[in-house]
Formats: C-alpha cells, sequence, structure tokens
C-alpha cells in the first residue's frame, strides 16, 4: 500500500481535535504509544478497529479502496464534507457521563414498571 495508515489516523484525531493523550485515553494506551501509531505504516486490527471506534470513523475503507486513494477518493474526505460539529473530548466525556446515567434511571424505571404491573395483576 502507498500511504501511511498512521497520518491518517493523525488527520482523523486532528479534525476531531483530540490530542495523544486523550486519544491514548480513549483506548488505554500511552501518549507515547499513539505518536509511535502516528509514524506507522501498518497496524494490527485489534488496534486499528479501537482506532476507528474512538476516532468515529472506518480506517478499514483505505484498506478497502487500496492503492488508488488519492485526494478525490480517500475516504476521510467524506467526514471532512460532512457538516458535524466537532466537540472536545471534556465534551465527549460529560455525554458520555450523562448517557450511562441515563441508562441507569432507564433500567430503574423498566423495573419500577415491572413491579407496578405485578402489583395490578
Amino acid at each position: 500500500m502507498a500511504f501511511n495508515i498512521g497520518e491518517k489516523i493523525k488527520l482523523r484525531a486532528k479534525q476531531l481535535r483530540i490530542g495523544p493523550t486523550e486519544l491514548g485515553k480513549l483506548i488505554n494506551t500511552s501518549k507515547q504509544n499513539i505518536y509511535g501509531i502516528y509514524k506507522r505504516k501498518s497496524l494490527d486490527t485489534e488496534t486499528l478497529r479501537k482506532l476507528s471506534n474512538a476516532l468515529d470513523y472506518d480506517f478499514f475503507d483505505y484498506y478497502r479502496i487500496g492503492d488508488e486513494l488519492s485526494k478525490t477518493n480517500d475516504p476521510a474526505e467524506k467526514y471532512a464534507k460532512s457538516p458535524q460539529k466537532m466537540i472536545s473530548f471534556k465534551e465527549y466525556q460529560k455525554l458520555k457521563t450523562e448517557l450511562e446515567n441515563l441508562k441507569e434511571k432507564f433500567e430503574l424505571l423498566k423495573k419500577v414498571n415491572e413491579l407496578l404491573e405485578k402489583k395490578n395483576k
């Protein structure tokens, strides 16, 4: 392949304004390892999957397209052109915590509802 996957990962992280420290936290690795990933021409699939999830981007697209990558058909372009609001890592963490709290409340409400249904039978 004629591309450096590490550079593509670095570009996506930059687009999302996620620094190496934050990205490392998202995939449970060190900041130093993230810098190493940025320099890599290839990665194992598990690491690439974690990075794809953390950066909301399918890096496997680069391998599906193969050597035909150019600026016009680069998978990153579809993300760069889409009207997505970029959020900071801090905002992401806040939203993640809020979602977890809402899930807990939902589960409690389900249990209350089940108890009420049993009581009304």
